[in-house]
């Protein structure tokens, strides 16, 4: 098995900045001007990297092929590729999938990767319940590192066919992509394989708010060296141009005593919902918006139906579909997305916190999130969803008194 004894790659190059300030045309540009690298470009959206996509469209001398299920597995095509030298164009999801073969050939081929800022590096793993990890532990079949929590697969594999249950935790073993906390050795994360960022020629970022938000504490507790990278530049909008084109609206006297984070609006009751769903809705009206002008945000499990479920939903009278009947919800963690720039008006009511498992496996090996940081980036990434990337005047309304004194604190500089 292809094993590096030390990194050909220690550090990470950080574009960051403002959405809108053409950071990813640029280094779509840049890609354009340097056609003679090998490139794998890495972004959370299937829209953007399929055929006809944004990434596409943007390049006239760079060919990136993008991984197919064609005489087998997406991950079988991405090795092919690899193989063959080819830039590639992918989702975040697939490289959950790499293996030490795929990391030999990247390694080899000196491939530039570039990864869009909507990449969620870490994230919380719900494939199996606490029951099956704690059985798992019990057996013996994983063990679990002292120096960072990494989760290892040191039992039989044998039996272990494409059909297991297990088979995709021990992917995810094999490509050094789960994590477990200190607290709790159930509690546990994935992240992209830090062999994609060990084994690359180069590694650059494109992101805004990077300082203390989870980004920056993964590569610190991974002991990566950050450099800006210089190679492109991006558009300066200033503050004062923010603030005349957008009326940024508070929470009424009813929200302001709700906190609106996940676990309220777990155990909310059908009256606290009607004062989120009211909210939405008399915004709208006062600023004279159709239900096509507008997209809210809470958590998924009150705005969709999943199943046979009962649960209340918020459902703003006049306002839960467009005339085309689709949802007027979008999810509160949305980025790297032209399809809303159509819309006049974005209200926020979710109190934006790091997933439990994440900010807990940082915490726990020394690198805490800035909590502030974290929940105005989310913000600020989602608001620019709407018209105002395109310069047009728009209405953003906060439902969460947090959120907002944040928002503020961000408008002011």
């Amino acid at each position: 098995m292809f094993k590096l004894i030390e990194r050909k790659n220690n550090v990470v190059k950080i574009v960051d900045s403002m959405m809108g300030t053409s950071k990813s045309t640029n280094i779509l540009k840049w890609m354009d001007n340097n056609p003679d690298k090998r490139y794998i470009y890495v972004s959370p959206l299937l829209t953007e990297v399929d055929k006809g996509g944004r990434v596409h469209r943007n390049l006239k001398n760079v060919d990136l092929e993008i991984p197919s299920y064609d005489g087998g597995t997406k991950s079988d095509s991405l090795l092919d590729m690899l193989k063959s030298g080819d830039s590639i164009a992918c989702t975040h999801s697939l490289y959950l999938s790499m293996t030490e073969k795929h990391f030999e050939v990247l390694h080899t081929n000196d491939y530039t990767v570039i990864i869009d800022e909507e990449v969620n590096v870490i994230d919380g793993f719900d494939k199996y319940s606490k029951n099956d990890l704690k059985w798992l532990l019990e057996k013996g079949d994983i063990s679990i590192s002292d120096e960072d929590g990494m989760v290892s697969w040191v039992g039989d594999r044998g039996h272990i066919i494409d059909n297991h249950k297990y088979r995709r935790f021990l992917q995810y073993c094999d490509s050094k992509s789960l994590y477990s906390t200190k607290r709790s050795e159930t509690m546990m994360c994935t992240h992209l394989p830090i062999k994609l960022f060990d084994c690359a020629k180069e590694v650059i970022i494109l992101t805004y708010m990077f300082k203390g938000n989870i980004l920056d504490c993964f590569l610190k507790l991974k002991g990566f060296e950050v450099q800006e990278f210089i190679n492109i530049d991006c558009v300066d909008i200033g503050k004062e141009r923010i603030k005349k084109l957008l009326t940024v609206v508070p929470p009424n006297k009813k929200l302001m005593q709700h906190s609106l984070s996940s676990t309220w609006f777990a155990e909310a009751n059908s009256k606290d919902l009607n004062e989120v769903s009211n909210y939405i809705r008399n915004t709208c009206k006062v600023y004279g918006m159709t239900k096509d002008d507008v997209v809210w945000t809470v958590p998924k499990f009150r705005a969709v139906k999943v199943g046979n479920s009962n649960k209340n939903l918020i459902r703003p009278v006049g306002y839960s579909q467009s005339s085309n009947k689709e949802t007027c919800w979008l999810a509160a963690q949305t980025r790297a997305t032209n399809d809303y720039y159509s819309k006049r008006i974005m209200v926020h009511c979710y109190n934006r916190r790091p997933l439990v498992a994440v900010s807990s496996y940082l915490q726990d090996y020394g690198h805490p999130v800035d909590l502030k940081v974290f929940a105005t980036s989310e913000l600020v990434q989602w608001a620019w969803r709407g018209c105002i990337r395109d310069g047009k005047p728009m209405v953003l309304a906060i439902g969460s008194k947090r959120m907002y004194e944040y928002f503020i604190d961000w408008l002011e500089g």
